[in-house]
């Protein structure tokens, strides 16, 4: 396990973290309705799943080294419908009106996904 997981896991939650209290700022501040339990499950779920994700493409980069780029697609498509199968036995609707209260969630856990691997497949090659 490289020494660099643990510092990816501090920022990527940190930044994970902040960008919630902003998001969730923002919608308290512009919109009547209160409708956080999607925005929550969404940053919980991507927080969480990136982690994972993460963590097992650390583990398969010694003995999968030239599959570690379709493993990350893989991932990232796999994320995009264990959300919405999640979203569906919950009962938690997501329409226009709550679209980006999972796509930014998405879009910070894959950026900082995009450019921690990137990182390690440099250092290996």
């Amino acid at each position: 396990m490289p020494k660099s997981l643990p510092k990816f896991s501090v920022l990527f939650l940190l930044v994970l973290t902040i960008t919630y209290f902003i998001h969730s700022t923002l919608i308290s501040s512009t919109t009547l309705e209160n409708k956080t339990s999607i925005l929550n499950f969404s940053y919980i779920f991507n927080g969480i799943y990136t982690l994972c994700l993460v963590t097992a493409i650390i583990l398969l980069l010694k003995k999968l080294k030239d599959q570690i780029g379709f493993i990350f697609l893989a991932g990232s498509f796999l994320k995009i419908g264990l959300f919405l199968a999640f979203t569906k036995f919950n009962s938690l609707e997501i329409d226009k009106s709550v679209f980006l209260d999972f796509f930014i969630p998405y879009l910070v856990s894959l950026v900082l996904e995009v450019l921690f691997v990137s990182k390690i497949l440099n250092n290996i090659k």
